[in-house]
């Protein structure tokens, strides 16, 4: 089989060019993808040839610039598309893994239940493989989630939706909780819509939105949230006002704003790659599903709800090297290099090389648990591990937060066909949500023009259409 095309490349100076692109295969055996007339990525077998109709543009993808994976490249990953031999319409999960491509031999991670995080994973139109802004694009057979009785436009928008179902599942309102979403755009209105989903089951909660701009402010009104203010008139309150926070914003204002605003926890979905108060790998804490906690006995025995594990290993920064830790932990103190070295001994056989949970004093030593090389995008802790943060930094928002015991969680890509099973289910929601999210649509050949419609205020969702 074999397609050729030219696509829209994004660049490292915030542009586009084209580049002719043939990809050479089949599923069985394997695809050759070559750009330019140059070989670019060979990929081995377990890929479905599939022909994009719709990708709708998110903030990462408006953030491409700033995340550490090469360029050009062609992005885009909320795709929807067409299989042209069977006529069948998918979404596709964005993480090419090995469990994704249906290797018979997973290894730990997958074999983990953490495909999402295997360390040798290419991220459709992230990472590597060409995304949703071409005509064409290889997925993983596994990847490919069918949308029958979906329209394709509200298909587009599963991979966000499901994002969002994730994250009100990973950081769950409790009964009479008040819970607050910052920056109801792209992500934060399908947020609400997820938490609006979930309110009954919870015993009941109240949603405020909060926003700059009035457009997303009436949107998430329709889509369930009980009131939508202006974020400036929370400037000057006290801090505290929600005991749950959800930061959608993707600006380092949003999240320091969220910061104020929760007593009890921040969700935060950014992955600008933009630096926090002296913390460079915001994003990787992001990525890797990290949980920031504050101090206290039962916070290294931290896990996922839907975890069954016991926590054993525990790496302990030099700059909290007093912190105590009860006998029955295997714990590491040194710097991030002496941590890193250990997760490649006999220590480690048989299980993740990561520490389970993580103990530092600074952002400097938050920064080293999560990326501590510059050589590659590993943490010393484990997928949805996280790190106490054992000081009080009087200046620092993040610290402080976490000295008064709040902690900040944060979550990834969701399950894509709990998403297509919940929008085909409640009909309702569906049409909600295409309606109040989706303000323009362009077709592929105005993909320049579309991408900087997406960066302006008028705009919420914008998808590409390929014709």
């Amino acid at each position: 089989m074999e397609a050729n095309f030219r696509a829209f490349e994004y660049t490292s100076q915030d542009s586009f060019i084209e580049s002719e692109y043939r990809f050479t295969g089949d599923t069985p055996t394997g695809w050759t993808i070559t750009r330019n007339d140059r070989e670019h990525l060979a990929l081995g077998p377990g890929y479905r040839l599939l022909r994009t109709m719709y990708c709708g543009i998110c903030s990462t993808d408006l953030a491409r610039i700033h995340l550490p994976f090469s360029l050009p490249q062609v992005i885009g990953h909320e795709a929807v598309a067409a299989d042209p031999a069977t006529g069948r319409d998918y979404v596709v999960e964005i993480n090419d893994t090995c469990a994704a491509r249906g290797d018979r031999s997973p290894e730990i991670f997958c074999a983990s239940g953490l495909a999402t995080h295997c360390p040798d994973r290419m991220v459709l139109g992230i990472d590597r493989l060409p995304g949703g802004f071409g005509p064409w694009l290889l997925a993983p057979v596994n990847a490919c989630v069918p949308v029958e009785g979906l329209a394709l436009r509200t298909a587009a928008l599963a991979e966000p939706f499901a994002a969002a179902l994730h994250a009100v599942g990973t950081s769950r309102p409790r009964a009479g909780d008040s819970v607050a979403v910052v920056g109801p755009g792209r992500l934060g209105l399908l947020i609400i819509a997820a938490l609006s989903s979930c309110r009954a089951a919870a015993g009941g909660f109240t949603v405020t939105a909060l926003g700059r701009s009035g457009k997303t402010r009436k949107a998430a009104i329709a889509l369930g949230a009980d009131s939508a203010e202006d974020i400036k008139d929370y400037g000057g309150r006290s801090r505290g006002q929600f005991d749950l926070v959800f930061d959608a914003s993707g600006t380092m204002e949003g999240f320091e704003a969220s910061l104020r605003l929760a007593r009890r926890e921040v969700h935060l979905k950014s992955t600008s790659g933009r630096e926090f108060h002296g913390m460079k790998h915001l994003t990787g804490l992001v990525v890797d599903e990290l949980s920031l906690l504050p101090p206290g006995p039962d916070s290294p025995d931290f896990h996922w709800d839907n975890e069954d594990r016991v926590n054993e290993w525990v790496y302990v920064a030099p700059g909290a090297g007093g912190y105590d830790l009860p006998e029955r932990y295997r714990a590491h103190r040194g710097d991030a290099a002496s941590a890193g070295a250990l997760l490649t001994t006999g220590a480690f056989r048989g299980r993740l090389p990561r520490f389970d949970i993580a103990i530092a004093s600074s952002m400097e030593e938050i920064d080293a648990c999560i990326r501590p090389s510059t050589g590659h995008e590993l943490s010393l802790v484990r997928p949805r591990g996280a790190i106490v943060v054992a000081q009080n930094g009087d200046n620092n928002p993040l610290l402080r937060f976490c000295a008064s015991g709040g902690r900040v969680r944060t979550s990834r890509c969701g399950d894509l066909r709990q998403a297509v099973q919940t929008l085909r289910q409640h009909g309702a929601t569906a049409a909600l949500l295409e309606k109040n999210i989706i303000t323009h649509e362009f077709p592929a050949s105005r993909l320049p023009e579309a991408y900087e419609m997406a960066k302006k205020g008028p705009a919420i969702k914008v998808l590409v259409r390929h014709d």
